[in-house]
């Protein structure tokens, strides 16, 4: 099976993406949902906001992301740049910490 990629960017020049293998959770809070990726040192995480409904915006990632919806392999998680949300109720993403 293909690898599937996760793409954030929230500035011009300022853009991420991760293997989806390398996800190893997303923690829904007050407002956003956390993911955090395994990394080289550590882990890094990245927060997107998503409104208030936090549970339906996690169910609805992960219904997206096990579907096979993009044959490229490439799922645009949020682009801040160019206003593109993977999920109804994403409005920003914001630096890999």
């Amino acid at each position: 099976m293909r690898e599937k990629f996760l793409l954030f960017q929230n500035a011009a020049n300022d853009c991420m993406i991760y293997p989806l293998s390398k996800l190893q959770g997303i923690e829904g809070a007050t407002g956003v949902l956390n993911f955090q990726f395994e990394a080289i040192v550590g882990e890094d995480e990245l927060t997107v906001s998503c409104g208030a409904d936090e549970y339906a915006a996690l169910v609805a990632l992960a219904e997206l992301l096990a579907s096979d919806a993009h044959t490229d392999g490439v799922y645009t998680i949020a682009d801040d740049v160019n206003s593109v949300y993977a999920v109804d109720g994403f409005t920003a993403v914001g630096a890999a910490s």
